[in-house]
């Protein structure tokens, strides 16, 4: 670095000024103020552009471009900085840092890393309610399928007269869309139609950043009501399979009440970790089919890296429905290293 000296007519005209040279280059010198003021600004400027991207997504979605493959095509890349940024921003709500997408190691990371990279067309079946039914069919047979009632659009020009005492309501396109309906003499059902149209507006894809619900055409459809031994809805067995092989299974119990949680191996003995819920220490019963259940989870699960695939058992195994991002990929366990240690099975 030389520092050039100004004459004294030089200094004149501007007596503050110095210039640094560098090979012959000149070099400015910022200020750490205006340095702070330079990355707030071009992150101003990405946001813009984020939330022009997705607006412009959502009015070509909107205006039905999803008919097309095309379409479909011009509207993801469109959404999918959007996507990236709430992958991003919940992620650190949930454990304090942005997740590490390009060399992830822990089981939420790679739940997180998949729904920005990894989506496939198939995914769609698995979160569509309907259209898993064929899945199904095609893989393992009918027998294992709750009845099916109903399908359409509006509620109301359901067959009410024809419907046993008890059923389920749901839509297909999202989670937790649904109305256990126990005797339906006393369903007020304009109700139950006001409430399902609500459902069936939600794009339950920008909760998560999900994508496998974006292009689910939405429908409702009521279902059997399937019946445990209490007369309540029965425990549901949700495999976790890793690469087409169930290595664990997760029972929820008193989800209405003290909701807790317990995981189990192939051979049904307790894990030593809990996942977003208290632990359950206490030893489950090992259901009669559970041999039957894991093959079935794991011949619908496939080679997929990972499914978490949920039956009920009613004395014999019945699907309830295939998941690809249990709790979004934002569960903490406790203890904390066994996000890493599931990791490692994708």
């Amino acid at each position: 670095m030389v520092s050039i000296a100004r004459t004294a007519d030089d200094h004149s005209k501007n007596s503050s000024t110095t210039v640094h040279v560098n090979e012959g280059r000149k070099s400015c010198l910022l200020k750490p103020e205006d340095k702070m003021f330079g990355f707030f600004k071009s992150r101003e400027i990405l946001l813009k552009a984020i939330r022009a991207s997705n607006h412009a997504g959502k009015a070509l979605q909107f205006r039905g471009w999803g008919r097309y493959l095309i379409g479909r095509m011009i509207v993801d890349l469109l959404l999918w900085p959007s996507d990236f940024l709430a992958v991003r921003r919940q992620y650190a709500s949930s454990f304090g840092r942005p997740p590490k997408l390009l060399c992830p190691k822990t089981f939420n990371e790679k739940l997180q890393r998949d729904k920005l990279f990894r989506r496939r067309s198939h995914q769609t079946i698995f979160a569509d309610k309907i259209a898993v039914r064929d899945y199904v069919k095609q893989k393992v047979g009918s027998h294992v399928l709750p009845k099916l009632y109903w399908t359409g659009t509006d509620l109301r020009t359901a067959p009410h007269g024809i419907l046993p005492k008890k059923f389920v309501i749901k839509t297909n396109q999202g989670s937790g869309f649904n109305l256990i309906v126990r005797d339906a003499a006393s369903l007020d059902w304009e109700a139950a139609h006001k409430q399902t149209q609500q459902w069936l507006r939600q794009d339950y894809s920008v909760h998560f950043a999900e994508w496998q619900y974006r292009w689910i055409k939405p429908r409702v459809l009521i279902e059997e009501f399937l019946e445990g031994p209490d007369g309540g809805v029965p425990l549901d067995y949700k495999f976790f399979c890793f690469r087409g092989r169930a290595e664990m299974v997760q029972i929820d119990f008193d989800r209405f009440t003290n909701h807790m949680r317990a995981f189990y191996d192939r051979n049904f003995q307790l894990f030593p970790f809990g996942l977003q819920y208290p632990r359950q220490a206490r030893i489950a019963p090992k259901p009669d089919c559970f041999e039957k259940m894991l093959q079935l989870a794991e011949s619908l699960a496939g080679p997929e890296p990972f499914l978490r695939v949920d039956l009920y058992d009613i004395g014999r195994p019945i699907f309830g429905e295939i998941t690809l991002h249990p709790e979004a990929g934002l569960g903490k366990f406790n203890p904390p290293e066994w996000d890493e240690k599931l990791g490692a099975g994708i």
